[in-house]
């Protein structure tokens, strides 16, 4: 009786063991190849994410740029704003002179006509 139980179990188990040995391997070797495919996507992705920071690094150089060049304009603004405010007080002096010169004048025109 003792050997037709590991006869039974040879017969009945290991075709049934080696079986599930096959279906773990093909198994085994779906998962490699699903890893191996979102191994390649990653890669992709990876890629793709240096593409954009480079564009993204791109834009900001030029937002960089474009800040620069406001800067400049507005102190090129401001320098131009400050020339006409000392055009205009030259202006009001000149005029203010022109209306004393005026006054002066009538006070020498009346002196002399006296």
């Amino acid at each position: 009786m003792t050997e037709k139980i590991p006869a039974w179990v040879e017969r009945v188990l290991l075709p049934r063991l080696s079986s599930l040995e096959g279906e773990l391997k093909a198994f085994r070797g779906e998962v490699a190849g699903q890893f191996k495919e979102v191994a390649g996507q990653f890669g992709q992705v990876g890629g793709e994410l240096k593409a954009v920071s480079g564009r993204i690094d791109s834009l900001h150089g030029r937002i960089d740029s474009l800040e620069k060049q406001m800067l400049s304009f507005r102190n090129e603004m401001n320098a131009r704003f400050d020339a006409l405010e000392s055009k205009v007080t030259l202006v009001e002096d000149v005029t203010r002179l022109k209306i004393e010169m005026k006054a002066l004048a009538e006070k020498v025109a009346a002196i002399t006509a006296c």
